[in-house]
């Protein structure tokens, strides 16, 4: 019983402060846009499951900076920093 209740408790607070903990911080992410600026690129990213399905649970992503060179239509690597959409693109996915 006890065991159950810290359980519970464990999973609220997981819930509630830590929701990004049950999320990969790594994802594949398709690009749906790309433009290129002087000094660096600017990409929509649609962010997909491990089969490289589109992840639904995820709206698209604008304007994500990034210094590496991606068309529409790649797939890219990319980190969630600290558990929320702050995209940071690692790079392509081959």
């Amino acid at each position: 019983m006890l065991e159950q209740m810290i359980q519970n408790v464990i999973e609220k607070l997981i819930q509630v402060r830590y929701q990004h903990v049950k999320l990969p911080a790594t994802v594949y992410a398709k690009i749906t846009k790309a433009q290129e600026y002087p000094d660096y690129y600017v990409y929509n990213l649609k962010i997909l499951d491990e089969n490289k399905a589109i992840n639904t649970s995820f709206p698209e992503i604008p304007e994500v900076k990034s210094k590496e060179k991606l068309d529409y239509g790649d797939v890219a690597a990319v980190v969630l920093l600290y558990g929320k959409l702050n995209v940071f693109v690692v790079g392509k996915v081959i």
